[in-house]
């Protein structure tokens, strides 16, 4: 699932790129607000596909495995699902700081 965390990377790189080009020529008050909504609903994107990850990752450890492996196999998935949501929020909140940047 190396995948889903290239798309977010590409995504979040690819906006930036977008916030840094803002940056250098001001923002408009609009041009802020679309920014915002769109960093928003990417945002909640990468925390609805970790937590689908997690179910997908739970449903694998119950058909392959049993018992204490199964038990630790769940709470890897979840730990992993945890730190992609933590690094979601992190790209969210720099993109935020670069649009409020950018109105100035």
């Amino acid at each position: 699932m190396k995948t889903i965390a290239t798309v977010i990377a590409a995504v979040a790189a690819a906006l930036s790129l977008t916030l840094v080009q803002a940056a250098d020529s001001g923002v408009s008050k609009t041009e802020a607000k679309d920014l915002k909504t769109q960093s928003e609903a990417q945002y909640k994107a990468r925390e609805k596909s970790a937590e689908a990850k997690e179910e997908l990752d739970k449903a694998d450890c119950k058909t392959s495995m049993s018992g204490s492996a199964e038990r630790a196999c769940q709470k890897s998935a979840k730990a992993a699902a945890k730190s992609t949501k933590a690094d979601a929020k992190t790209v969210h909140e720099a993109e935020e700081q670069a649009i409020k940047d950018a109105k100035k």
